[in-house]
């Protein structure tokens, strides 16, 4: 079987995709719903799937933004594995993502996945969280020679833009490179939760709890905010996503809205919790991503509930 690649819409195979239990959050099953089911606007999206008749056997997404990657909800049916469908879906979609111009495509799953499945793909461990029984690990499959941050990328005057779910992978990349929300969970942690993070910060803005707000070097988020939207008064409160360093135009861009909306004072209480010093600091990567061979490079991730 060979997988089928599937640039979305694609409402007809919906009601197939949606009888495979790929997860147990409805955040995820939303935005699969609204990037396949309904198109998004302004998505790069993929997803591969192997199909028998009218029956989905095992899929893969991938979320593209400009030459960021990520991939998830990756699945096989239980009765269906160890028949390499995994690495056809993966290949599939990371010969798309090549082509179209990706340079760095990221994954969350377990270790022992990422050794069965991603390893043989030239993905390698950047981030790793302890769990039972097998510890959770955000993977990396970047073009030869390319940085392996890509935020250390980022160039020219900042600018100031509203965050939208077609955002998702480049909000998801700058928690799997840089601190959290949460200023005191180690960055291993947090980027295992990374795609989660970013899903449930659009998912309130959708709502109308927050409105979100990002500073951008050219096509690179680099730093993101969050005004709370939905608190009565004249005091609110605010995030900003890594809490030193962000640019000093986004925190004027917050207080600026805040004001707006009505707002007399903003506090930004997470900051009080930020360690100082070393503590800041990114643990260290290697600068580049060294060719492997035969291969041509990109990056992946792919999330801890991944099945194969």
């Amino acid at each position: 079987m060979k997988p089928l690649l599937i640039i979305p819409p694609a409402p007809a195979r919906w009601p197939g995709l949606r009888e495979l239990p790929i997860h147990d959050h409805p955040l995820w099953w939303d935005d699969l719903q609204k990037r396949f089911a309904e198109g998004l606007p302004g998505t790069q999206d993929a997803f591969a799937l192997i199909v028998d008749g009218g029956l989905v056997l095992a899929c893969a997404g991938l979320c593209k933004r400009h030459d960021l990657g990520v991939l998830s909800r990756v699945f096989t049916r239980p009765e269906h594995r160890r028949r390499g469908f995994c690495r056809m879906l993966l290949e599939a979609l990371i010969g798309w993502f090549d082509m179209s111009g990706g340079k760095w495509l990221y994954a969350t799953t377990t270790a022992d996945l990422a050794e069965v499945c991603f390893r043989k793909l030239s993905f390698h461990t950047i981030r790793r969280a302890p769990r039972t029984p097998h510890d959770a690990v955000v993977l990396l499959r970047a073009v030869a020679g390319v940085p392996v941050d890509p935020l250390s990328t980022a160039r020219g005057n900042v600018a100031i833009h509203d965050v939208a779910r077609a955002n998702w992978p480049t909000v998801a990349t700058l928690l799997f490179n840089r601190p959290g929300p949460d200023p005191r969970v180690p960055l291993d942690e947090s980027a295992v939760q990374a795609e989660l993070t970013a899903l449930e910060l659009l998912d309130q803005q959708e709502k109308g709890v927050c409105q979100l707000k990002a500073a951008f070097h050219g096509p690179r988020l680099v730093a993101l905010a969050s005004l709370a939207t939905n608190v009565t008064g004249d005091r609110t409160y605010a995030m900003i996503t890594p809490h030193q360093d962000a640019p000093a135009a986004l925190r004027e861009a917050v207080v600026a809205l805040a004001r707006a909306k009505g707002y007399q004072h903003v506090d930004f209480p997470m900051e009080a919790l930020a360690p100082t010093g070393e503590a800041l600091r990114v643990p260290p990567a290697p600068a580049s991503v060294p060719p492997a061979p035969g291969e041509s490079g990109a990056a992946t991730s792919v999330e801890s509930r991944t099945a194969l």
